[in-house]
C-alpha cells in the first residue's frame, strides 16, 4: 500500500476526523458564552469584523451571517402592531449629530421609500429632516442636525421619563423612539478654539453617557465613532484639525466609559479609504452597508429569529429555535442505542430475535445519530460560527490546482478486473473528482459566475449519465427486475437525505439529488421492465421504449403532471413542484443518452471493436470529441447569463458528456489508470453531497462553517474538510450497514412435523373418547379455547408480513413517513 493510501485509509482517517470533531466541540463548550448578545453575535454586529471585498464593499461581521434588509422587513422590524396606517406613534429612529449621522440616516430614508432622495427638500444643510412610511404615512425615521449635543429635542429625547421627546411642536410624538443613534466629536476638533476642543467634548459625552446609563425608554440606544479621515484628501483647514490621534483618542475614551459605540462602522471607514472623496465624508454605498449593520443588530429578533423556520440563513443576532422532538428523539436513541439493542436481543424470543439489528448494525446506528447530531449542534446552534461565501477567482483557481495535483498524485494503473470502458474504478474517479469540483464551487459561492455554474451544470448532468448508463447495464446484463435489487439501491439513495430532512427540520427536496436520482433510477428500471423480454431483440424496440419513456417524461414535466398538489392536500408534504420541474427538466435527456451508451456498448460493442475499421474510427472520434468540448465551452461562454444557457443545457448535456466519455477512454493506458485519491471521494460522493449543507458548509449551505477561528480561513478549510471527509465515510458505512438491515429478510423457518404430527394425533384420539361432544366439533372447539384472540392473531399476521416482504416492508415505511410528516410541526 503506497503512503497516501495508507493516510487515505479508513481507520486513521475516522480516527482523526473523531478526534478533530471531539476537539472542536470541546473548545466551543468551554468558549460558549452565557449571554445571548455574544453567543448570537449581537456583540459581534456591533463591534467587530472586516471587508472580505474591500471594493466591491463585503462586509463580514465575525463569525456570523448578515440579512439583506428590504423596506418589507423595516416595516416588519418598525411598524407598530395593528392598524399602521391609523396610528398615531413617534420616529421609531432617531440619528443625532452631524453630517456623518446624516449621511446614514440617508442610507435609512433610501431603504424605506427609494424615491425620498428626489423629493427631499434639503436645502438647508444643517436642518432636521423626517422620512415616513411611502404609502401609509406616519413618522419612520428622523435626524435631529445637533453636532455638539446640546438642542432642546436631543435632551428630551434622552431624558428618562420625558415621553417621546421628539420634538416640542410634533403632535404626532407619543412615545419614545425605538432606536436612537448619537454621533459627535468632529465639530469639536474643527471649532476647537469656539467651544473648548476636547475638554469640552469629553464633558459633553461624559453627559451623554450618564443620559444613556439611564435611558431605559429607549429599547436601542448607540453612539457612532468618530470616523477615521483620510489626511491626504482633505482641505487644509480640516487637516490641521481633524488629525488622526485626536480621533482615536476620542474613540478610546468613549471605548473605555463604556459607552455602547457601533465601533464597526470606525472599521468599515478604516478599511475603505477609497470610498470617500474628501477624506471625511463616505459614500453612499458604506453608508448603506453601515445601516444594514443597524438594522441587523436592531431588528433581527423579530424579523428573522421570531418564528424562524429551515433554511436558517442569517445568524447574526439570531436566536436558534430550541430542537424540535426529532432532535431530541434522535439524541435519546443514539444514546440509549448500544444497550437497549443488547437488553432486547437478550429478552426476545427466538423468533423474534433475527429481526433485531445485530450488534455491528446497532453500532453503525449510534455511528449514524451520533454524526447527524453532530451536523445539527454545527448548523442549527450557536456553538460554531459561521462565514459568508464569497467568490474569490484566485482562491477558486488554487483549490482546483490543489486538488488536481493530488489527484495526479494518485495516479496509477488499476488491476485488470477494474479497468476497461466505464469501468468500476473509473466512474469512481469520475464521480470523486466532479465533487471535489462541486465542493469549491459551493464553498466559494461560484455560482454567481456563469462561466464556473455553466461547467458544474454539465457535471450534475455526468452524474445522471452515470445513473443510466449504470442501471441499464445491470438491467440489461442481469435480467432482475425484482425489488430486492430496487430497494438496494433507492434506501442506500435516500437514507442519509431522510434522516437529515427530519433532524434538521429542511425539506427532502433540499438534498435535490437523493430525489433526483432516485426518480431516475426508477424510470431506467420501469423502462427496462416493460416488455423486458424484448430488450434482447435484434430489431428496434428497446429503442423504441427509450423514444417513448423519453417523451412520456418530458410530456409529464411540461404539462405539470406531478402529484405535488395531492402530496400537499393529503399529507402535508411540501415540496415545491417549480423547483422538481427545473431539476427534473433541465437535464431530461443526459439519462437516456447513458441508457444508449450502455445498450450499444452490450449489444453491439464486440461487432463494433471486430470491425476493420475501428481504429480509424477511434481516431475520428476523439478529433470530434475535442472539436465537441471546444464548441461547448465557447457556447456557454457566450451566453448572457446562467438563465439563457439553463434553456440551452438539456440539449448540449449529452454532446459534451459523450465527448468527455470518450477522451477518457480515448487510449488503453488512459482506460487502464484513474487516481486513487479520485476515487476515494468517489466512493462516499453522495454522502460528500448531501452532508456539506450541514457540516461542511453552513446556514444550509448559504454560509462557511468555522470550526476553528473566523479569521483564520485556509486553516479552518483544512481542519473543517478532515472532519467533513472522516464523517462522510463513517456516514457511508453506516448507510449501507442501515439499508441492509432495513431489506434483511429471515431464513424460512425450520418445520417440525414429529412434532405437529404429535399434536394432530393427540387431538384425534382425545376426540374418541367418551365425551358427549361430537367428533366433528371436537377440534373447533379445542381450537377455539387454545387460539389467541382475533386481534393479536391480525398483529401477529401483519408481523410476519412485514418481516418477510419487502413489498409490505415498502408500504409500511412509506405510511409511517407520511404520518410522521403530518404531525411533524406540533
Amino acid at each position: 500500500m503506497s503512503p497516501l493510501s495508507a493516510v487515505l485509509g479508513h481507520a486513521s482517517l475516522a480516527a482523526l476526523s473523531t478526534g478533530l470533531a471531539a476537539l472542536a466541540l470541546l473548545l466551543a463548550l468551554l468558549q460558549f458564552s452565557g449571554s445571548s448578545r455574544i453567543h448570537n453575535h449581537c456583540h459581534a454586529v456591533q463591534n467587530d469584523g472586516w471587508w472580505v471585498d474591500a471594493r466591491a464593499l463585503v462586509w463580514q461581521p465575525a463569525g456570523c451571517t448578515l440579512h439583506k434588509y428590504t423596506a418589507a422587513d423595516v416595516r416588519t422590524c418598525l411598524a407598530p402592531a395593528g392598524d399602521a396606517a391609523s396610528a398615531v406613534i413617534s420616529e421609531q429612529i432617531v440619528f443625532i449629530g452631524d453630517s456623518t449621522m446624516r449621511n446614514k440616516y440617508y442610507a435609512l430614508a433610501r431603504l424605506i421609500n427609494p424615491g425620498y432622495m428626489a423629493a427631499a427638500n434639503d436645502t438647508k444643510a444643517h436642518s432636521d429632516l423626517s422620512v415616513g412610511w411611502p404609502a401609509i404615512g406616519g413618522p419612520v425615521a428622523r435626524f435631529i442636525w445637533d453636532p455638539y449635543l446640546t438642542t432642546p429635542q436631543t435632551h428630551a429625547i434622552l431624558s428618562p421619563g420625558s415621553g417621546a421627546g421628539a420634538g416640542a411642536g410634533n403632535a404626532s410624538s407619543t412615545r419614545a423612539p425605538k432606536v436612537v443613534v448619537v454621533g459627535s466629536g468632529a465639530w469639536f476638533l474643527r471649532n476647537a478654539e469656539d467651544v473648548g476642543g476636547l475638554q469640552a467634548w469629553r464633558r459633553t459625552v461624559d453627559w451623554l453617557a450618564g443620559r444613556l446609563h439611564a435611558a431605559g425608554h429607549i429599547e436601542h440606544a448607540y453612539v457612532s465613532p468618530v470616523p477615521g479621515v483620510v489626511p491626504a484628501l482633505l482641505t487644509p483647514e480640516r487637516r490641521r484639525t481633524l488629525t488622526p490621534p485626536a480621533i482615536d483618542t476620542m474613540n478610546a475614551y468613549m471605548a473605555a466609559i463604556d459607552l455602547p459605540v457601533f465601533s464597526a462602522w470606525a472599521r468599515m471607514a478604516q478599511g475603505a479609504p477609497q470610498e470617500t472623496l474628501d477624506g471625511l465624508h463616505y459614500s453612499a454605498a458604506l453608508n448603506d452597508r453601515a445601516v444594514a449593520l443597524l438594522l441587523n443588530r436592531v431588528c433581527n429578533p423579530a424579523v428573522v429569529s421570531r418564528g424562524a423556520r429551515p433554511p436558517l440563513h442569517t445568524t447574526c443576532c439570531f436566536a436558534y429555535p430550541p430542537p424540535g422532538w426529532y432532535a431530541r428523539a434522535a439524541a435519546a436513541l443514539t444514546a440509549a442505542a448500544v444497550p437497549l439493542m443488547l437488553l432486547l436481543r437478550r429478552l426476545a424470543k427466538r423468533r423474534v430475535a433475527h429481526a433485531l439489528p445485530s450488534a455491528d448494525t446497532v453500532r453503525q446506528m449510534a455511528v449514524f445519530g451520533a454524526v447527524l447530531l453532530l451536523m445539527y449542534a454545527c448548523d442549527r446552534t450557536p456553538l460554531f460560527a459561521k462565514l459568508h461565501k464569497h467568490f474569490d477567482a484566485r482562491v477558486f483557481a488554487l483549490l482546483c490546482s490543489l486538488a488536481l495535483a493530488a489527484g495526479v498524485a494518485g495516479w496509477a494503473e488499476d488491476p485488470a478486473a477494474g479497468a476497461g470502458f466505464l469501468g468500476r474504478r473509473q466512474t469512481d474517479e469520475w464521480k470523486g473528482w466532479m465533487q471535489i469540483a462541486i465542493l469549491v464551487y459551493h464553498l466559494l459561492n461560484a455560482s454567481t459566475v456563469a462561466a464556473i455554474y455553466n461547467p458544474v451544470r454539465m457535471l450534475v448532468a455526468m452524474y445522471l449519465f452515470m445513473t443510466g448508463y449504470g442501471h441499464c447495464s445491470f438491467f440489461y446484463a442481469k435480467g432482475d427486475y425484482g425489488l430486492r435489487r430496487l430497494t438496494a439501491v433507492l434506501l442506500r439513495t435516500n437514507v442519509l437525505a431522510v434522516g437529515l430532512a427530519y433532524m434538521m427540520g429542511t425539506s427532502y427536496m433540499d438534498y435535490y439529488f437523493a430525489p433526483l436520482s432516485s426518480a431516475w433510477v426508477l424510470v431506467v428500471w420501469a423502462t427496462m421492465r416493460v416488455a423486458s423480454a424484448r430488450n434482447k431483440d435484434a430489431g428496434w424496440a428497446v429503442w423504441a421504449k427509450l423514444a417513448a419513456s423519453a417523451w412520456l417524461m418530458w410530456l409529464v414535466n411540461t404539462l405539470h403532471l406531478w402529484p405535488f398538489g395531492v402530496l400537499e392536500r393529503v399529507f402535508g408534504v411540501r415540496w415545491s413542484q417549480r423547483e422538481w420541474e427545473f431539476r427534473f427538466g433541465v437535464d431530461i435527456f443526459i439519462v437516456y443518452a447513458g441508457m444508449a451508451v450502455a445498450l450499444v456498448r452490450m449489444r453491439h460493442g464486440a461487432q463494433l471493436q471486430a470491425h476493420a475499421r475501428w481504429p480509424q474510427m477511434q481516431r475520428w472520434a476523439v478529433v470530434a470529441s475535442l472539436a465537441a468540448l471546444a464548441w461547448y465551452f465557447w457556447f456557454e461562454l457566450t451566453r448572457a447569463d446562467k438563465y439563457a444557457y439553463n434553456a440551452w443545457h438539456a440539449y448540449v448535456s449529452p454532446l459534451a458528456v459523450l465527448a468527455f466519455v470518450v477522451l477518457r477512454n480515448a487510449t488503453p493506458y488512459l482506460r487502464a489508470h484513474s487516481s486513487s485519491v479520485f476515487r476515494y471521494a468517489g466512493v462516499i460522493s453522495l454522502e460528500l453531497f448531501i452532508a456539506q449543507f450541514h457540516l461542511f458548509l453552513a446556514a444550509d449551505t448559504k454560509a462557511v462553517l468555522v470550526l476553528v477561528h473566523p479569521r483564520l480561513w485556509f486553516v479552518n478549510l483544512a481542519v473543517v474538510s478532515l472532519v467533513f471527509v472522516g464523517m462522510c465515510k463513517l456516514l457511508a458505512t453506516a448507510s449501507g450497514a442501515i439499508s441492509a438491515w432495513l431489506m434483511a429478510t429471515p431464513p424460512p423457518p425450520q418445520s417440525s412435523p414429529r412434532q405437529g404430527a404429535g399434536s394432530d394425533i393427540a387431538m384425534a384420539e382425545l376426540g374418541h373418547g367418551g365425551d358427549d361432544t361430537s367428533s366433528a366439533a371436537r377440534p373447533a372447539l379445542d381450537r377455539l379455547a387454545s387460539e389467541p384472540p382475533v386481534v393479536l392473531r391480525i398483529i401477529r399476521l401483519l408481523y410476519r408480513l412485514v418481516l418477510h416482504s419487502l413489498a409490505v416492508r415498502w408500504v409500511v415505511g412509506i405510511a409511517v413517513l407520511l404520518a410522521i410528516n403530518k404531525h411533524y410541526d406540533d
